[in-house]
């Protein structure tokens, strides 16, 4: 890893890797029966520029598996979304091997992902909505 990524990288494990579940204010905004339940917490709302960011949870029904095979039961994800174009990217995620948020972390990654088109009625329309009503 380069030296001048390293502290950013660090600060954005510390933010994901803290305990934030049990002091989190998890909101539901939507489930996929049988699969997941999605939160998200609007006290981590943040303005970027023209842009909102905002941590959200996504809590699986049954044990979900990592592509080298560790067993995951939530998903906490840091996303950016851009109020006016409509649009949703991954900013950073862990894996954990407890619901809610709890638990070892099991994987985690920090790269910034591509930007992706919010498509109407879609629970990213949700989050989107949710995020982009803080004034």
């Amino acid at each position: 890893m380069k030296r001048d990524r390293c502290p950013a990288v660090l600060a954005c494990l510390a933010i994901l890797c803290a305990p934030v579940a049990a002091h989190a204010d998890w909101q539901l905004v939507g489930t996929e029966e049988g699969i997941y339940r999605a939160y998200a917490d609007p006290d981590t709302i943040r303005r970027v520029g023209s842009s909102v960011r905002m941590h959200g949870l996504f809590d699986f029904v049954q044990s979900d598996f990592t592509p080298d095979g560790r067993a995951l039961l939530s998903t906490r994800v840091y996303r950016e979304y851009d109020c006016a174009g409509r649009r949703v990217r991954l900013l950073s995620y862990v894996d954990l091997a407890g619901r809610m948020g709890e638990g070892a972390a099991v994987a985690m990654g920090d790269r910034p992902g591509r930007w992706e088109e919010v498509v109407e009625s879609s629970l990213d329309e949700r989050f989107l909505t949710l995020a982009c009503a803080t004034k």
